[in-house]
This record gives C-alpha cells, sequence and structure tokens, in this order.
C-alpha cells in the first residue's frame, strides 16, 4: 500500500460511479492512476454495473433525478413486463379472430376488420385528448392509473373475441377505442411524471431511458409471453395466467403512482392542503399530502365540503349579471384595483366565480383559490350556515377560521331567512383581513418544501381586465365645477 501523502487527486465518476486515486512514484516521479477494488473479479463486475448505469439511467443518477425516481421505475418496471405478457395472449385472439388459420376467411374480410378497428381508435384518441386534455396535468396520478386499467378492460374483451366471433368487428372497434385513451392518458401523464422527475432540465434525458428501459422489459417480457403461448395449450390455463398477471400489473401501477412525490400543488393537493391549514394552522409536508392523495378517479375530497362553494378558476361570468348588480360589481372592481385576481361570489348557485387577469402568476392563482375559499367560508359564517371548520373544537385552535370569526363577529346577521352575500361594510373588513392571511399561508407552504415555481391547478382559459377600465373611467370623469373655489 501506499501512504496518503502520495495520493494527489481522487476523482469518482457520478455519485455510484468507481473511485480512482492518482499518486505520485517516489521513484520515477510519475502520476500512477489505480482503480479502487480489490480483484479483478471486482473491477469487471464494476465496469458491467458502470455500462448498465450508463445505458439505462439517466445522466448524473441519482443526483440529476427526483428521490422518488427508483422507486417508481422498479413499479413501472414489473407492470411493463405483465402488461407485454398478457398482450401476448390478447394479440393471438385478435389473430384468430380476424382469420388467422381459418382457412374460409379472406383476406379483404381482415384487412376490413383492421381498418375499422384502427380508424376506430383513431377517432376516440382525437375525441379523448379534446375533451379530457386540459385535465391530464392535474390529475397524473389517477389517469395513469385509469389509462392502465382501461388497458387491461380492452384486453379482458379482446380475449373474449375468439368465443364471440360474429361480434369481432364491434369488439375491436371498441377496445381499439378504449387502448386509443390509454394511449392518449399514459403518454400524456408519463409526459408530465418525466417533468416531475427531471430536476436538473434533463426532461429528454430521463423520457430517452425510460424509452430504453421499457424496451428492454417488453423484449425479454415478449420472448416470455412467447413461451407461454407454446407452454399453455389449455384455455383454462390461458385464463388464470391472464388474470395472475393482469391483478400484478394492477396492483404494481398503483403502488407506482403512489410512490410518486410531486412538490408542486395541483387541485387535489392544494384542497388537502387547505383543509390541514385552516382546521390547524400549519402546511403538511409534500410528502405527507402525496401519501394521502387518491388515486382513483372521482374520489378524494371537493373544496365545497370545505368551504360550502365550489370554485371556478378562470370561467366565464356570463351568469352573473342575473344576480351580481353594476354597483356591486363597479365596488368589486375597484376593491380588487390592485390584485391580478376578482372573486365574485353566486350564492344562490353555490359558486365562487375567480376571474383572473392575463398575465397571472402562479402566486396569483393559488392566493385567489385560497381567497375564495376563505370568502365561501366567511359567506357560510355570515348566513349562519353549517361548516365543517366552523365545530367549536376547531374554533379553539388559533387559525385562519378563528381569526376569521373574530373579525366578522360584529357582521353576523341577526335575521336568517336565505343566503345572501356578504354586506359591503363585511366584505371590507374581509378584504383587508385576506392580505395579510394569503401573505402567512404563502410563508407556510414555502417552509414546508412546496415548489411555488409551478402548479398544475386546472383553470378555464378566459382573462378579465378591469384595471385599465378604472384608468379610462377615471380619466373620461367630467369635470366637477363644485369642487373649485
Amino acid at each position: 500500500m501506499f501512504q496518503n501523502t502520495d495520493v494527489l487527486l481522487t476523482e469518482k465518476c457520478g455519485t455510484l460511479g468507481r473511485s480512482v486515486i492518482y499518486r505520485k512514484n517516489a521513484v520515477t516521479n510519475k502520476i500512477i492512476r489505480l482503480n479502487v477494488s480489490n480483484s479483478l473479479a471486482t473491477s469487471v463486475i464494476n465496469r458491467l454495473k458502470d455500462l448498465a448505469r450508463e445505458v439505462f439511467l439517466p445522466h448524473g443518477y441519482p443526483d440529476s433525478v427526483s428521490d422518488d425516481y427508483l422507486e417508481y421505475q422498479v413499479w413501472d418496471t414489473i407492470q411493463a413486463f405483465c402488461s407485454t405478457i398478457t398482450g401476448t395472449f390478447t394479440t393471438q385472439a385478435i389473430l384468430k379472430s380476424v382469420g388467422v388459420g381459418d382457412a374460409e376467411a379472406t383476406p379483404f374480410a381482415a384487412a376490413l376488420t383492421w381498418v375499422m378497428k384502427d380508424g376506430t381508435g383513431m377517432l376516440g384518441r382525437i375525441v379523448f385528448a379534446w375533451w379530457k386534455g386540459n385535465s391530464l396535468d392535474g390529475d397524473c396520478k389517477k389517469w395513469r392509473l385509469c389509462a392502465d386499467i382501461l388497458n387491461d378492460a380492452a384486453m379482458f374483451l379482446e380475449l373474449l373475441v375468439p368465443y364471440i366471433g360474429k361480434f369481432s368487428l364491434q369488439i375491436l372497434c371498441v377496445t381499439t377505442s378504449m387502448k386509443a385513451v390509454v394511449g392518449v392518458a399514459g403518454g400524456a401523464t408519463r409526459a408530465s411524471i418525466t417533468q416531475h422527475q427531471a430536476i436538473q432540465g434533463n426532461m429528454a434525458d430521463v423520457s430517452a431511458k425510460d424509452g430504453s428501459q421499457e424496451t428492454c422489459v417488453n423484449l425479454v417480457a415478449s420472448f416470455v409471453g412467447i413461451f407461454l403461448l407454446a407452454v399453455v395449450t389449455d384455455w383454462r390455463w390461458e385464463w388464470i395466467m391472464f388474470f395472475l398477471f393482469m391483478g400484478v400489473h394492477l396492483i404494481a401501477n398503483y403502488f407506482a403512482v403512489r410512490s410518486l412525490n410531486i412538490l408542486h400543488l395541483n387541485m387535489a393537493r392544494l384542497n388537502h392542503v387547505l383543509n390541514t391549514y385552516l382546521h390547524y394552522d400549519t402546511v403538511p409536508h409534500p410528502s405527507i399530502v402525496n401519501k394521502n392523495e387518491s388515486v382513483i378517479l372521482g374520489f378524494g375530497p371537493t373544496i365545497s365540503d370545505l368551504c360550502g362553494f365550489k370554485i371556478k378558476l378562470g370561467h366565464s361570468i356570463k351568469k352573473l349579471p342575473m344576480t351580481v348588480t353594476a354597483f356591486e360589481m363597479s365596488f368589486l372592481v375597484n376593491m380588487y384595483k390592485e390584485s391580478k385576481y376578482l372573486v365574485v361570489p353566486d350564492v344562490k348557485s353555490r359558486i365562487m366565480y375567480v376571474i383572473l387577469e392575463k398575465g397571472e402568476s402562479v402566486e396569483d392563482v393559488i392566493g385567489a383559490y385560497f381567497h375564495a375559499v376563505l370568502l365561501g367560508i366567511a359567506t357560510c359564517y355570515y348566513n349562519q350556515e353549517n361548516s365543517n371548520v366552523y365545530a367549536s373544537r376547531h374554533l379553539k385552535h388559533v387559525t385562519s377560521v378563528s381569526r376569521l370569526h373574530t373579525a366578522l363577529k360584529s357582521h353576523q346577521k341577526i335575521i336568517v331567512h336565505k343566503s345572501e352575500k356578504l354586506p359591503i361594510d363585511a366584505l371590507k373588513t374581509f378584504f383587508s383581513f385576506v392580505r395579510q392571511e394569503v401573505s402567512m399561508f404563502f410563508i407556510a407552504l414555502r417552509t414546508n418544501g412546496w415548489n411555488l415555481n409551478t402548479h398544475s391547478i386546472e383553470i378555464g382559459e378566459w382573462r378579465g381586465e378591469w384595471n385599465n377600465m378604472l384608468n379610462r373611467s377615471s380619466s373620461h370623469r367630467p369635470f366637477d365645477h363644485r369642487k373649485t373655489e
């Protein structure tokens, strides 16, 4: 061995790479390069590990990806393996249905079936992208899992085709449409997840290496699937194998999306954060929120459960003129003149309309949503309506709700006969109160590790303009001689 004084420099290729030592030869005065390995076998193994890492993992792994990368990719690899094997069973069933191996089948009939099947899928892809494209970023976990459930359902129907041959065309059109939805939802959500994983602006590299992993897994799984097709000839065992791999596929997908720890807010995570914050005056860490986030479409708490109102961000207010007077709108516009958003309540429909100004920031969107939630709670309090955040045990904690309760105590309605908006004096009190609360909420978000540089909150395309209108109104106001001496 050599003395530490002989070492000139050490280097390492990445966090997981091999260490190399450069030391001085005391006799020849030359620099000697040494690999830190105990034997030739260890050195060969290390080189193979390095090669595998370079081929299948993003450059700079693990420092270049999010902390949840490895766990997600392991589960994703398992689900891809199972999906490919079940796909080999359904491919065989489809080929039988279009006439492969049937002497009476005509090439034209097979071609017609195939074209109809593909055409239906193309149409389904376009329709679904138009219908739900805007929701895929915000609910990427839910749609990722939903896509795989839909994919398994489609393969189940395809496996039935040989048993109900006279309906094969109809079934294949339906399943191809289902798989078209899977392709759009799966591809879009995968892009969203890749964006989350690529923490050093290396989205292309992460995506490319994910493709390499999936290709390798699919190649191995294809050979396994062919082997199973050759070995499993009994239709009973074929169904058993299908359900076995389908079950593992769904379980792996569930754990894959559950492993994701996304640091920016979507609607579900924001609702969870607000629920905790309004009850206990603390913002939960992203890992806690992600752990409790529902990954099933249609499930999870809604904001109306918390504040008694639905909240619409960036939607048209075309229905509001029926419930809001010109004086009320003028007052609101003047009150929000320094804000990038404007919150207009529709008490009758139980909707808070949030009008966003063009060029809104992430903080404008989150702040507007928080503002609308507090206004909903304030409206419920004013009308003496039940709300789960007004339970006596919750008011004992010093929270935004208890502070709101104190601020509006002098504005409580005496006679309750129907739901009404906050009167102007109460609205002024609320507006000065909510500014401080929004500022405190953002401090709590940053302190607990939330990323406020981006968001996945679903908002509409409508944008409002009111500040310029106020400036024009004031500049064209007629001269009042009574104010002159």
